[in-house]
């Protein structure tokens, strides 16, 4: 597997996110045929089958959180090109890290937040009535798009990844 070919995919994918707020198409299209390509020409049928199930992995779970509006089309795009590369236990792998990061990195966002004690007390507020109630309407309130919390989502997929990467190699 050609870890070094991931990196360069992540690291040119985390400067463009970061400074553009966009993952260009070029990127992930290049990076996802070469990951086909390379499988297929190093393991004949077996590889690309293998490739296109890490594609698949890669993309689905990222679909439905795109379709929830949590990532954007260009993260979705990135994760099938990272499982046609890597195939689907690494990236499923490195993808549910990735998502952890995020989770962290959200909670630091929003304590930086000027807004935190009142959006803490309406997080609060539907939880409870959640609770107590059972009142699940709450979790339909429609979201004023500049309410919203948003980083670009590189930034925990760049460490997350790295993470794996590590594990994955039995470093941690």
């Amino acid at each position: 597997m050609d870890w070094w070919f991931v990196g360069l995919l992540l690291t040119v994918a985390f400067v463009t996110d970061v400074r553009k707020r966009v993952i260009p198409n070029w990127l992930t299209a290049s990076g996802a045929a070469a990951g086909l390509a390379g499988h297929a020409w190093a393991s004949g049928w077996d590889g690309l089958a293998g490739s296109t199930v890490g594609l698949v992995a890669g993309f689905v779970p990222m679909l439905l959180l795109y379709a929830l509006r949590g990532v954007g089309a260009g993260d979705v795009k990135l994760f099938a090109a990272i499982g046609a590369v890597t195939g689907a236990a690494f990236t499923l792998y490195a993808m549910a890290v990735s998502l952890c990061f995020a989770g962290f990195i959200a909670c630091l966002v929003f304590l930086w937040r000027h807004d935190r004690v009142q959006k803490f007390k309406e997080v609060f507020g539907v939880l409870l009535r959640m609770w107590l109630f059972r009142d699940l309407a709450a979790l339909i309130k429609p979201v004023d798009e500049s309410e919203r919390l948003k980083f670009p989502f590189m930034w925990a997929v760049l460490p997350g990844s790295a993470y794996a990467y590590l594990a994955w190699q039995g470093l941690l």
